[in-house]
């Protein structure tokens, strides 16, 4: 069997990194999830792990922003597929990190997390290793999976109002 490849979420959004990473594990086979939420540790991340895909959010509040964690992974010898998924209004600024590298960039929203896992089957296709021919396919599992992220998150948010 292939060894599995390494994805890397890079956000700092703990809820939306939760409802990422359990969609991506659900309907995807063969990879292994990790989640960080500076730019930081995940620069030591990609070092370590070598991952063939970085998932980036373009705001994080903490330390790096997406472009100073870009202009490291551009640095180095082995460069990750890197896949903006960020609520980026700005076109200017969008253009701007696109530019420094970033393969694809798909907008941040429930909605969104198929169009994701159309974007990764296609980068991982191209590695014959993966075994997986990147046709898309909605089948009725990812259909009750995508359903329950949003449960889950619809919960998680209401939680969160109730608390404030």
């Amino acid at each position: 069997m292939a060894k599995a490849k390494n994805i890397i979420i890079i956000e700092d959004n703990e809820t939306f990194s939760l409802l990422v990473t359990h969609y991506l594990k659900n309907n995807l086979g063969n990879v292994q999830v990790y989640v960080e939420n500076s730019g930081a540790r995940a620069i030591e991340s990609i070092k370590r792990l070598k991952p063939t895909i970085v998932i980036l959010d373009y705001y994080l509040e903490n330390d790096l922003s997406a472009k100073d964690v870009m202009r490291v992974i551009n640095s180095m010898d082995v460069r990750p597929s890197v896949v903006l998924l960020s609520s980026i209004k700005d076109q200017a600024e969008k253009d701007e990190v696109m530019e420094m590298g970033i393969e694809k960039f798909v907008p941040k929203s429930n909605e969104s997390l198929y169009d994701l896992i159309q974007v990764i089957e296609t980068i991982l296709s191209r590695d014959q290793s993966y075994g997986n021919s990147g046709k898309s396919r909605l089948s009725i599992s990812a259909i009750i999976g995508l359903i329950s992220l949003i449960i889950f998150f619809l919960l998680a948010l209401y939680l969160f109002i109730q608390k404030g």
